[in-house]
């Protein structure tokens, strides 16, 4: 599915768009498979190692974990914090539906950004909150003034109730404004940065309720917020961002390509090894998933992106919010 300019001129002005039926459900299926793998992987060692009662592995997706989370709270700090890049959150990330998406914003050539993030918000679960950020708060300086899309993909129904998103519609052409690290969760488990309301840009809130099928995009300056889930399932979901492949990225072939690779595949001896590391969020790797100008360096199999993303040297970040 691709936009159309009525779309896109919202897009563009609004900073998000709702778009409905974006998603054939059976596309979302294999992720769904392979984050119950997952849970199954962790929930049959807690029931060895006498933490767990027993599987839960005749709850629905829907509840599993949340049932689980009474009883052994670590096995959701497992899932979420997990490397999944496995074979069905491939599937998605590389689906041809949202490729076609993410082409109508930023063109053919698209890097699969390395930041995508697996979200089960538990009903009434402190950690399902996220505060007032922009994305751009957690990537580098030198990708402030690009466009890095967010695809965000529920796997059950996003409502109100369940804590869809909500955003501050119009404001994302303003830039970064200034984000505050809040301090560590329970356990000490990650802070997320937040934008105080000091620091707001706007005063519009938007929800942004879509159904299983449907996503909502964003761009990456454009505020956003995850309200509480209010209901007795978990709302599942995934966010996945898209690029162009001229963007700063640290996806080998084309890092190499623009260093000028010497025939072993190191960069040049007098190339600027520095950018060898020029990329929009450090920690993690890159992955290009459409191109037609250099069509044999597209990522096509899970196992070349598990490779890809297991083999990285995670750099740090810049330390720009105290």
């Amino acid at each position: 599915m691709r936009l159309d300019s009525e779309q896109l001129e919202f897009f563009r002005r609004e900073g998000y768009l709702v778009v409905p039926n974006a998603l054939d459900p059976v596309g979302i299926q294999p992720a769904i498979d392979e984050i119950t793998e997952s849970v199954d992987l962790h929930a049959e060692a807690a029931v060895a190692d006498g933490r767990l009662s027993h599987t839960y592995a005749d709850e629905p997706f829907e509840t599993r974990l949340w049932k689980i989370h009474q009883e052994y709270e670590d096995l959701y700090w497992s899932v979420i914090y997990g490397q999944l890049q496995g074979h069905g959150i491939f599937a998605l990330v590389s689906n041809e539906e949202l490729l076609d998406l993410a082409e109508s914003v930023v063109g053919p050539e698209i890097i699969g950004s390395a930041v995508y993030r697996l979200r089960p918000k538990l009903p009434g679960h402190w950690h399902g909150e996220v505060p007032w950020h922009q994305d751009s708060g957690y990537f580098e300086p030198v990708c402030d003034n690009e466009l890095i899309l967010t695809v965000w993909v529920p796997f059950v129904d996003a409502t109100v109730e369940r804590g869809c998103l909500e955003v501050m519609p119009g404001v994302h052409k303003g830039g970064v404004v200034r984000h505050t690290q809040l301090e560590p969760g329970e356990e000490g488990r990650r802070a997320y940065l937040e934008i105080r309301e000091e620091d707001l840009p706007g005063e519009r809130v938007v929800a942004t309720p879509v159904d299983r099928g449907g996503v909502v995009l964003l761009t990456n300056r454009t505020p956003h917020r995850s309200t509480p889930n209010r209901s007795d399932v978990i709302r599942w979901s995934i966010d996945i961002r898209y690029q162009s492949a001229d963007l700063p990225t640290n996806f080998p072939p084309l890092t190499m390509a623009r260093n000028g690779a010497s025939g072993n595949g190191a960069p040049a001896a007098d190339g600027p090894e520095s950018e060898a590391t020029l990329t929009c969020y450090p920690p993690e790797s890159d992955f290009l998933v459409r191109s037609r100008s250099r069509p044999e360096a597209v990522v096509r199999t899970w196992q070349e992106f598990n490779e890809i993303r297991t083999a990285h040297q995670p750099a740090d970040s810049t330390v720009r919010w105290e």
